[in-house]
């Protein structure tokens, strides 16, 4: 069994399931660590020993009034919304990776590599907020090869 080419349309379906995943869960962001010399990456997804990964990556994460609002423009109807004074942390980080990891899986993705200077999320622009992807390398799986 072969994966479907991954087309245009493919990674802007991809990239629209990622960008309300991020909503759903209240992450803003996702960018390699600070304290990351040039040559070294983060990582989100499949490690070569098939174990999924979150490795050398900071996560910014929106308000509560910020989360309700991004559900609401983009229609998302089940988000994991804070209480007012609540913050977010390594639960959340933990709760995001499952559901990309199933995400991941759905749309045939390894992972996602983040070099220094890599961006993925919302940044705010004088129109509003955009969703950004900048620098950020993705890799498939591997097909299996047919018998």
């Amino acid at each position: 069994m072969t994966t479907p080419a991954f087309t245009q349309a493919t990674t802007n379906e991809f990239t629209q399931d990622l960008m309300r995943l991020m909503v759903r869960r209240g992450v803003t962001s996702i960018a390699p660590r600070p304290d990351l010399s040039a040559p070294q990456a983060g990582l989100l997804g499949l490690t070569e020993q098939d174990t999924f990964v979150t490795r050398d990556l900071a996560f910014a994460f929106l308000g509560p009034q910020d989360h309700r609002a991004a559900a609401a423009a983009l229609h998302v109807n089940d988000p994991a919304l804070l209480l007012d004074g609540e913050q977010r942390g390594e639960a959340d980080i933990a709760a995001f990776s499952r559901a990309a990891g199933e995400l991941f899986d759905q749309h045939g993705i390894m992972d996602l590599e983040f070099p220094a200077g890599a961006f993925l999320g919302f940044r705010s622009t004088p129109q509003g907020q955009r969703f950004a992807v900048e620098g950020v390398h993705l890799t498939l799986r591997p097909t299996p090869n047919p018998a």
